[in-house]
């Protein structure tokens, strides 16, 4: 949320002379100037969730936000009488902001794909979950995503959790005993389905079920961790 945001700040940093300087009776082209500037803050905020590298991700939107703060001090100068050192700070902002776009190429490299399934995969590890958290909050918006957590015994393979899957379904193991199923065009009611057929075979102990629907992996995920505490604390 932060990262979406920081854009946003960097066009208002550079619209700030607007409330310093005298305004200039003339609109054009500073109007045109703002307008690539929101623009630009616009897609810098996209990009915040785009199924990238953390990095990758961090650097893009930082750039795209100092080329925003860039055409925001030359809209800035067009709409107000502003003293030509502030040009300097436009310089300056382009300058950042090419750097970071650029150092986000070198990054380029962390990108991750999602995997073709456990059928090929096999159990990925929670590093794995970390790096496609992006990619599966975007593919989240345009498919049904749920996530099935399980906790078993510790002597139980997650691999022994495949049989039960489809081929474009994940496996990740968060600890020796929990484990995460990320079910592709799966609704909560199928997650369900998908339980009951894996209680049969193998010895699970608790579980917890909740839809993705484009929100954060982390807090979903940490809210079915709760659940699966509360649980047990609720037990005789």
């Amino acid at each position: 949320m932060g990262l979406s945001l920081l854009p946003w700040g960097f066009v208002l940093l550079g619209l700030l002379p607007l409330w310093l300087f005298p305004r200039k009776e003339s609109l054009y082209p500073g109007v045109v100037f703002l307008l690539a500037a929101l623009l630009l803050a616009a897609a810098a905020s996209l990009y915040a969730r785009a199924p990238l590298g953390p990095r990758v991700r961090f650097f893009w939107v930082l750039g795209l936000g100092l080329l925003g703060c860039m055409v925001a001090v030359a809209a800035s100068r067009d709409l107000a009488q502003v003293p030509e050192d502030v040009a300097v700070v436009a310089s300056l902002a382009g300058l950042m902001g090419t750097g970071a776009l650029l150092l986000g190429l070198l990054f380029w490299q962390e990108v991750p794909g999602l995997p073709l399934g456990p059928s090929k995969t096999g159990v990925l590890p929670r590093a794995m979950l970390e790096g496609l958290a992006p990619s599966l909050e975007v593919l989240s918006r345009a498919r049904p995503i749920t996530l099935l957590l399980l906790h078993a015994p510790t002597d139980l393979s997650g691999s022994e959790l495949l049989p039960f899957l489809r081929p474009s379904d994940m496996v990740f193991a968060l600890a020796p005993d929990r484990f995460l199923v990320v079910l592709q065009g799966s609704s909560p009611e199928g997650a369900q389905v998908v339980f009951r057929r894996i209680r049969q075979g193998l010895p699970i102990q608790a579980y917890g079920v909740m839809p993705l629907q484009g929100g954060s992996l982390k807090q979903a995920l940490r809210q079915l961790e709760a659940e699966l505490e509360h649980f047990y604390l609720t037990q005789p």
